[in-house]
């Protein structure tokens, strides 16, 4: 063990004293920009719930009120909304990546597809025949949208 450790500070005392300080200052600045880019992940992750929860306040997590001529509600809070999945998309995992696009895109072409007709015609519960005359309840908007935004927010959680 005493020659191990003799070994070691012969070695130590050879090595230039700036090859020392310079992986010591490597080292500290890794764990320094892992620090920053931690606090960013959870910044982000916190503006993307924020944004959800206070922009679909009325419709998320408990359904209150279905707004009036939905698709300018929906155009209003998108640039937002956007933003801030661009900000997170940076944080997520490569392996979580195609999924995480995958119920933005899906997200976003609800918001941009649903009418206030089909919000109206779906207040009936419409039925809709499938090709082998099966009777199936149409889905309601407003689930599909709690879908949606919880397949969101499943994100957050990694």
């Amino acid at each position: 063990m005493n020659e191990n450790l003799s070994q070691i500070t012969e070695y130590v005392e050879m090595v230039p004293f700036w090859a020392i300080a310079l992986f010591t200052f490597a080292i500290i600045g890794g764990v320094f920009i892992e620090i920053i880019n931690r606090k960013r992940r959870s910044y982000a992750i916190e503006n993307f719930r924020d944004t959800i929860e206070t922009e679909f306040a009325a419709l998320y997590p408990k359904h209150k009120v279905w707004p009036k001529n939905i698709q300018e509600f929906f155009a209003a809070r998108m640039p937002e909304l956007q933003h801030n999945f661009e900000v997170l998309r940076l944080f997520i995992r490569q392996d979580h990546l195609l999924q995480y696009n995958t119920d933005w895109n899906n997200f976003r072409d609800f918001c941009r597809n649903i009418t206030d007709e089909q919000c109206e015609a779906n207040a009936y519960t419409p039925k809709v025949m499938t090709d082998d005359q099966q009777e199936v309840h149409a889905e309601d908007p407003k689930e599909v949208f709690h879908k949606l935004v919880d397949n969101l927010l499943k994100h957050t959680h990694i």
